[in-house]
């Protein structure tokens, strides 16, 4: 997801196999994993937008991930019987991921996609299945399928070809790297929340991760003095775009559409985020992709099928 809203862990109970779902619940779920991907996919036009009009970077995503960890506390208030606090050591963590990690991540990402395309920024940021796998093996010492293989191999051609001449003119090799350091930072993260969000769930971790990479921009947006947004009904609009149907929408249509199609399904329907961003950037921003670049963007979505797809055990062999 294109500087998502960190969808790491869900608990348990919230999911019903997929087998086990009517098929027009399923279908139901479908749909609001594509509205999810779609929704997120708004993210990178609307922050090329918020540049355009005057914001900065540590501005508009100040108010974006503020304004979400509000919404998401004030639901969480609302609805919720039981205890929303998880604790202070633990909500210090997630604090600290949204504040350090997350904060990271983002900034990397939106360095990128002021130097290069929409479009680009989000093919570019979707190698990040690679980096998490190299971590695991990494980690926990588990060598790659055969599967695995092939798809970091397809993705490194697709990055290969993506990268080329783009829109007539060279990519900015900054703006790559940028991103791709985002991609690798946010397989990092990936890992470290898989650690600590399942002990609270998935819209309180979220709530206190955003609320921790909100503080971080608004830190640094006023110690760097780098700190712009100018109210007019256009920003204000964009802000509230970024709030609504960047993050807060699709967050919920997520968890709403993974709980009826399970994770494996709504992982690979979230594979449709970089064809919704390259359509909209194609609509609003005028953007273009060569076919070169097409066929490489179709070899990076590929590599993230081929690693969303369940892997089949191999019993081990018998001792003695």
């Amino acid at each position: 997801m294109s500087d998502p809203i960190p969808l790491i862990s869900v608990v348990g109970d919230l999911i019903v196999p997929a087998h086990a779902q009517p098929a027009q619940v399923r279908l139901t779920g479908a749909g609001l994993c594509a509205l999810s991907a779609a929704g997120f996919a708004t993210l990178a036009i609307l922050g090329k937008l918020a540049f355009a009009n005057g914001m900065s970077m540590t501005g508009f995503l100040s108010l974006r991930f503020g304004g979400a960890a509000i919404l998401l506390a004030g639901y969480l208030l609302v609805t919720r019987r039981q205890r929303t606090f998880p604790g202070i050591r633990l909500g210090a963590i997630l604090f600290a991921l949204g504040a350090l990690g997350y904060f990271t991540q983002s900034s990397l990402y939106f360095l990128g996609l002021q130097r290069v395309s929409a479009s680009l920024s989000s093919i570019l940021l979707y190698v990040y299945p690679i980096f998490v796998a190299l971590l695991a093996w990494a980690v926990k010492h588990q060598a790659p399928a055969r599967a695995e293989w092939a798809a970091m191999a397809s993705a490194l051609t697709g990055v290969a070809l993506t990268v080329g001449r783009f829109g007539g003119g060279v990519v900015d090799v900054l703006g790559v790297i940028f991103v791709l350091g985002s991609a690798a930072g946010y397989s990092i993260y990936i890992l470290a929340c898989d650690r600590f969000t399942p002990r609270s769930g998935p819209l309180m971790s979220t709530a206190f991760i955003t609320a921790g990479a909100a503080f971080s921009f608004a830190v640094t947006g006023f110690l760097t003095r780098t700190w712009v947004v100018v109210p007019t009904p256009k920003t204000i609009g964009i802000l509230l775009g970024l709030i609504l149907f960047s993050t807060i929408i699709p967050l919920v249509t997520f968890l709403a559409g993974l709980a009826r199609v399970g994770p494996t399904a709504a992982s690979l329907l979230s594979t449709l985020e970089p064809v919704f961003t390259v359509t909209l950037a194609v609509i609003f921003l005028r953007e273009t992709l060569a076919p070169t670049q097409l066929l490489g963007a179709g070899l990076v979505l590929a590599a993230v099928v081929l690693l969303n797809l369940p892997r089949r055990i191999t019993p081990a062999p018998a001792a003695g």
